[in-house]
């Protein structure tokens, strides 16, 4: 076991690093959290010295997440959109008083009417400064917002976590029952998600997967052939658990 030859081979005291947690993962690995964080590069680093573990396994320390917010219903302008951008983000940092400079707008989208709800990047500290905040000054205006939350999703595996350019996937996946070939020949009579099959393997429970991974159908991504698990639910359970876990993973 991978945690018994860690504690065999590494001595924390004597690299002075604190672990506060480790759990076994999927796939013969596990997930070690320590005190302070920054903790995870010496331990990351006396692993990989080790002849023992540096051709049997690989050490990865994830990076923060990137906050989102959505701010909503900002009037569109004509002309120059990148200078528009960087004139509502300039007054949006003077108003709020925020000096990062990361803050970037990802994607617009329709609002009420013909305005629209942009979704913007900014560190996490900064985040941390405004999110108590009911709404957002910007000159002489100001502007409902709250976090946005949407997991990545691949519409080659219809996974979440990656995008399709990031697939690991080499073959077709069908979006009816998860197996690996065209969905216009499958015979299955219910469709499965994938996503919940995975779900529930890991975690041991029963929830209901006779219904698409891809939603179809209706908001609540029931389809045709079958019930449904609402996706709102879903993709809220999703982020619980990734935000919880969300800890450096050694395999």
């Amino acid at each position: 076991m991978l945690k018994t030859a860690l504690e065999e081979k590494i001595k924390l005291k004597d690299i002075q690093v604190k672990v506060l947690s480790c759990r076994p993962i999927q796939g013969n690995g596990i997930v070690v959290k320590t005190k302070p964080p920054e903790m995870l590069e010496k331990l990351k680093t006396t692993i990989m010295k080790d002849l023992t573990f540096r051709d049997k396994c690989q050490v990865y320390i994830p990076k923060p997440r990137v906050p989102h917010i959505i701010i909503f219903d900002i009037p569109p302008q004509d002309g120059d959109q990148a200078a528009h951008e960087n004139n509502f983000i300039l007054q949006l940092k003077e108003s709020n008083e925020l000096t990062d400079q990361e803050i970037k707008v990802v994607f617009k989208k329709k609002g009420r009417g013909s305005l629209q709800n942009w979704t913007l990047a900014m560190q996490p500290k900064h985040y941390q400064e405004i999110k108590d905040k009911k709404r957002l000054r910007c000159g002489f205006n100001s502007y409902r917002f709250k976090e946005f939350l949407k997991p990545l999703r691949c519409f080659g595996c219809y996974r979440f976590d990656h995008l399709k350019r990031n697939c690991r996937e080499t073959k077709l996946t069908c979006t009816k029952c998860t197996v690996n070939h065209d969905p216009k020949g499958c015979t299955k009579p219910h469709p499965i998600c994938r996503n919940c099959v995975l779900y529930n393997k890991s975690t041991n429970l029963k929830v209901r997967a006779d219904h698409q991974g891809r939603p179809e159908g209706g908001a609540n991504g029931a389809t045709s052939q079958g019930p449904a698990l609402d996706s709102a639910k879903f993709i809220k359970r999703f982020f619980i658990l990734f935000k919880k876990f969300f800890q450096p993973t050694f395999m």
